[in-house]
């Protein structure tokens, strides 16, 4: 579901902006997710605490953050180099689930995610070389490791509050609250913005949306079964931070996808890094 998603959004990035793509995203599957609260309890506003609703003001604000400088990134750079430091995040979580859950990895989950890091390293090295795209590359680079950080605080936050209610009735709040702060953040930045680059913005949106529905009702139906499958597992995992690690396995098809359908050219230095992934993500099965 990860994998066929990360290609849908590639592919409309370059035709829908990267702001409004980061709201279309969750409001596109907020039927599906609404559909999803009839097969689980759902929890009310009043049956949940006040901590839960204060971590969920602060969730909203980094996921928002998050999900901005993920399309933002997917519209400069390639997939085949935006998918491999995505995997940054295996170690970021890793890392914010002993902090702030005091979930402490074994060795054999500091030795795959080192790994993943290195293979990601290896991998940036090598599309760093394109001097064609080099600019890009950088403001990707810069996009990802934002998200890296603010990752590894928002992922482990919502354990707490999945603890309280559950995947489906968490998965509903935080995508209805999501989505109208980075609608009301778009807003701010459309009509702050003194240049051509928003001009006729809401017109050329409404005319992308409508010729790009189906790929946007597919990034939804595939959103919300990727996400309740992740909440489900860092529910039951044993370490919040692996599920996360476990998913950049998405890697290598990517990586594939971008060769064989947007024409990306991979070198050998880059199947190097993905080969690091990939014992990673091996070292992290045998926790």
């Amino acid at each position: 579901m990860l994998v066929a998603r990360r290609s849908t959004e590639k592919h409309i990035s370059g035709k829908i902006n990267s702001l409004a793509l980061a709201w279309l995203q969750q409001a596109v599957a907020l039927p599906f997710i609404i559909a999803t609260l009839f097969f689980a309890k759902f929890y009310w506003p009043s049956e949940l605490s006040t901590i839960f609703w204060v971590t969920m003001a602060l969730y909203v604000a980094l996921i928002s953050i998050d999900i901005y400088c993920y399309f933002k990134a997917l519209s400069l750079a390639d997939v085949s180099y935006v998918a491999p430091l995505l995997a940054l995040t295996a170690l970021g979580n890793i890392v914010g689930a002993f902090i702030i859950l005091g979930q402490v990895p074994t060795y054999y989950g500091i030795a795959g995610a080192v790994c993943i890091v290195t293979g990601a390293i290896l991998t940036f090295r090598g599309k760093s070389k394109d001097i064609s795209n080099k600019h890009n590359n950088k403001l990707a680079l810069l996009m990802i490791l934002i998200l890296v950080v603010v990752r590894s605080i928002a992922a482990n936050i919502e354990v707490t509050m999945l603890r309280e209610s559950n995947p489906t009735t968490f998965n509903f709040y935080s995508s209805l609250l999501t989505v109208p702060l980075i609608l009301a953040t778009s807003l701010v930045v459309i009509y702050t913005n003194k240049t051509d680059k928003y001009k006729n913005y809401w017109s050329n949106l409404r005319k992308s949306v409508t010729k790009h529905h189906l790929f946007l009702i597919f990034i939804g139906l595939t959103y919300t079964v990727n996400m309740l499958a992740t909440y489900q597992a860092k529910l039951i995992g044993p370490n919040a931070g692996y599920p996360a690690a476990v998913k950049s396995a998405s890697v290598l098809p990517m990586m594939l996808i971008g060769m064989f359908f947007f024409k990306e050219k991979i070198i050998k230095i880059q199947w190097i890094g993905l080969l690091f992934v990939m014992v990673g993500l091996i070292l992290l099965a045998l926790n």
